[in-house]
């Protein structure tokens, strides 16, 4: 069986720096389940630093020296979700990174590439975890930033609309 895990860190104070990409201490970044744990004071709402850990059967694909602007990235994600609808494949690159991102759709499956990793999942199962974790992310926000509520809630509608066409697709294998 096929195991995708994906969890979204924010920097729980914008003043940390990296100063070595390779040393880099991840106790700083707080799971988006933990959101008691941060304080919106020492967050920069326009630019929230954090990332998306994914594992694919036990190897990670992005760790944390892949941290950007975790909001722009997750929009990136739903964009690129968006055109899946429309074309089977998209791509883009990080917001700050130069990190390329490739998503393709093959029959029931999708490979998605990642600088130099790649997984080939069930589309199905996939698009759940990116969707759930998508959703988990911006009603943290909301929660957060309640002045941002309705920015977020319509990106979460988004989310909902990009889930209900996509089970669509892959409800027929």
């Amino acid at each position: 069986m096929e195991n995708l895990e994906l969890t979204t860190f924010i920097l729980k104070d914008k003043k940390y720096r990296i100063r070595d990409i390779n040393k880099i201490d991840s106790s700083q970044f707080i799971p988006i389940t933990d959101i008691s744990q941060l304080d919106p004071e020492k967050l920069d709402r326009d630019y929230i630093d954090g990332v998306l850990l994914m594992k694919f059967n036990g190897e990670t694909i992005m760790d944390f020296t892949f941290w950007d602007d975790i909001v722009d990235l997750w929009h990136y994600f739903i964009n690129s979700l968006e055109e899946l609808i429309i074309k089977n494949e998209s791509s883009f690159s990080f917001p700050s990174q130069p990190l390329p991102v490739s998503i393709k759709i093959v029959k029931d499956r999708i490979r998605l590439v990642i600088d130099d990793k790649s997984i080939n999942i069930k589309a199905e199962q996939f698009l759940e975890v990116m969707i759930q974790e998508a959703i988990t992310f911006f009603t943290a926000l909301m929660s957060l930033f309640p002045k941002q509520e309705a920015e977020y809630h319509q990106t979460i509608l988004r989310i909902y609309n990009i889930k209900l066409s996509l089970e669509d697709r892959f409800t027929a294998y």
